[in-house]
């Protein structure tokens, strides 16, 4: 039964976008039935395809979202993680299913897995290309990412999230740069390319 449930899954998620945006209840009360196995795989893959439905079609499955902020406590890395995707897919998607919850997704910072703490600043990116004003009084949790120990994962993705508010809000994030400019000379390439990425959107939409 794990198996069969994973494989439909996966052609549930892997359908073209015309199809997501026809999703049907019989599939929406599959995945819903998903996030209460026993097989973590299972539950993980399940909010991996909310989050590929939640970005064309998140009415459908907006009603699932509580489910994944409540699995941000889960014992299992994958599953954080892909809440995470669903929260941050789905709530670009539709705002309000995650407007006044910006604080249980940053708690997510401090994660001992350097994948889910990458995976909450992809939904806080995914989240800020709708409405970066939401990250106005959290800057400094991103600026702290910037020093993360982890240079695999979370290093080279801190600075994007600056590069999409820089897009939007650049005043939100002005007084990062000078932190933003130190890391050009971070031991980690990726860093030190994503960080002048991002100063170069800050300070080209400051100007406007």
């Amino acid at each position: 039964m794990p198996t069969t449930n994973l494989t439909r899954l996966k052609e549930i998620s892997r359908r073209p976008k015309e199809s997501l945006e026809a999703i049907s209840t019989n599939d929406i009360a599959f995945i819903q039935d998903c996030l209460t196995s026993a097989d973590d795989e299972i539950v993980a893959y399940a909010y991996w395809t909310i989050g590929q439905i939640g970005i064309v079609n998140p009415n459908a499955v907006a009603s699932l979202i509580n489910q994944a902020f409540a699995d941000l406590q889960s014992a299992s890395e994958k599953v954080r993680e892909n809440a995470l995707f669903a929260i941050g897919r789905t709530g670009r998607a539709k705002i309000d299913v995650v407007a006044n919850r910006i604080d249980e997704i940053l708690s997510l910072h401090t994660d001992t897995a350097p994948r889910v703490r990458m995976s909450m600043i992809w939904a806080c990116e995914n989240i800020a290309n709708t409405d970066a004003e939401l990250f106005k009084n959290h800057i400094e949790v991103f600026e702290k990412l910037l020093d993360d120990p982890d240079e695999k994962y979370v290093r080279p993705e801190a600075p994007e999230i600056f590069r999409v508010i820089g897009k939007y809000k650049p005043e939100i994030v002005a007084q990062s740069l000078a932190k933003l400019k130190e890391k050009l000379n971070d031991t980690c390439k990726t860093m030190r390319i994503h960080s002048a990425g991002a100063i170069r959107i800050i300070e080209k939409n400051l100007t406007f």
